[in-house]
């Protein structure tokens, strides 16, 4: 089982058994514009790429309707997979043209089968609120055709909370915000001391900051309006033994099994 990231922001991939599970994918060169701009860097996985390496496209997990998560174009290309997300995040890609859309809310569970007969349960989380209002995280566990757990992934890019943490624990991979954002007076994203409670609370045996640098590419006004704060420094500084701290790179990937055996493995575009 793997965790690859698939761009330096926030659409990563789960791997197991031939199959590939996408969580809020921006395969697509266009930028993201509006509330706040992100432009793509080179290095990025391709529609093409994912084609080329076979691997049978199971599911696609969205974690919010906002144009952030939920891009239009990637999607319009993935039409043939089932997209879950809460109800907001589905319209968008019912309107991108995905034929197979199921709504979801915390506490459901989903199976999705792998061609070797392993398989992958998620289930969703609550996300704190605000942000808990229209987004949703995702436990992702690994199972091989015994049924035997191979890894489990938990995913939240908004607001973890101590409480949803202890319900998921233990993981191999806590993927988080590390950097604080709050758009005016309201929060959208944790920063480093919350980031910091929730590993602890979860067990967490490496910390994956997701949504990197989400200052980079704003306007002049744009950063007047979202005040970012933290960082992966900062969370680093908090984030004790045993846990480990890995920024991945686009396109690299953490080995589940690695994890498991006490030593983090990353691909050959491994980050700090």
């Amino acid at each position: 089982m793997e965790l690859r990231r698939l761009d330096d922001y926030q659409g990563w991939q789960v791997r197991l058994g031939g199959a590939s599970l996408l969580v809020d994918p921006w395969l697509t060169p266009e930028p993201i514009t509006g509330s706040f701009d992100r432009q793509h860097t080179a290095g990025f996985i391709t529609p093409a790429q994912l084609a080329d390496e076979g691997a049978a496209a199971i599911g696609v997990l969205l974690c919010t309707h906002v144009s952030d998560h939920a891009r239009p174009m990637t999607l319009s290309l993935l039409r043939e997979v089932s997209v879950y997300g809460p109800p907001r995040a589905v319209r968008v890609a019912r309107r991108a043209g995905c034929q197979r859309t199921h709504p979801v809310r915390p506490g459901a569970s989903i199976t999705l089968a792998c061609p070797d007969g392993s398989r992958l349960q998620v289930t969703v989380t609550r996300t704190g609120l605000p942000l808990g209002l229209i987004a949703v995280g995702y436990l992702i566990e690994g199972r091989d055709p015994d049924g035997v757990t191979v890894g489990r992934i938990w995913i939240e890019p908004h607001q973890p909370t101590v409480h949803v943490a202890r319900q998921q624990a233990r993981v191999d991979i806590a993927l988080l915000p590390c950097s604080s954002v709050r758009a005016v007076v309201m929060p959208v994203t944790a920063g480093p001391a919350a980031v910091a409670r929730a590993v602890v609370a979860v067990g967490a045996a490496v910390i994956v900051p997701t949504a990197t640098e989400p200052e980079r590419d704003m306007t002049r006004w744009q950063r007047a309006l979202y005040a970012v704060r933290g960082g992966v420094p900062a969370t680093r500084a908090l984030v004790g033994a045993p846990t480990q701290l890995v920024v991945l790179a686009a396109g690299a990937a953490l080995d589940l099994a690695s994890i498991r055996a006490g030593a983090v493995a990353t691909g050959d575009a491994a980050g700090e």
